[in-house]
């Protein structure tokens, strides 16, 4: 899981760690150290910010699935224009929301 606002990894990890079975192996805190933690760690999905410093969350997503393409992609974020979603659905990821 990847966001530059503690708060909100503290929201979606409550959110996430409450499903039966769903583990949260790593958390970062911009889109470099995404790509390193999901290099290393290989989670079968990361759920990644669209809006953070070092790498925006597009190029991080780049990175991740040719890093680890097992690994789906959700990015987040407030935009909904199909711009955009099209954009994020170009980079890699599953989903958009």
């Amino acid at each position: 899981m990847a966001d530059d606002h503690e708060l909100v990894r503290r929201g979606i990890r409550g959110q996430l760690s409450a499903r039966r079975g769903w583990i949260i192996v790593g958390e970062a805190m911009n889109g470099r150290e995404a790509v390193e933690k999901a290099s290393k760690l290989k989670p079968d999905v990361a759920i990644v910010d669209i809006s953070m410093p070092d790498l925006d969350g597009l190029q991080a997503t780049r990175q991740i699935r040719e890093a680890t393409p097992s690994t789906e992609v959700v990015i987040l974020t407030m935009h909904e224009s199909d711009q955009m979603v099209r954009r994020v659905l170009e980079a890699g990821a599953v989903a958009t929301s």
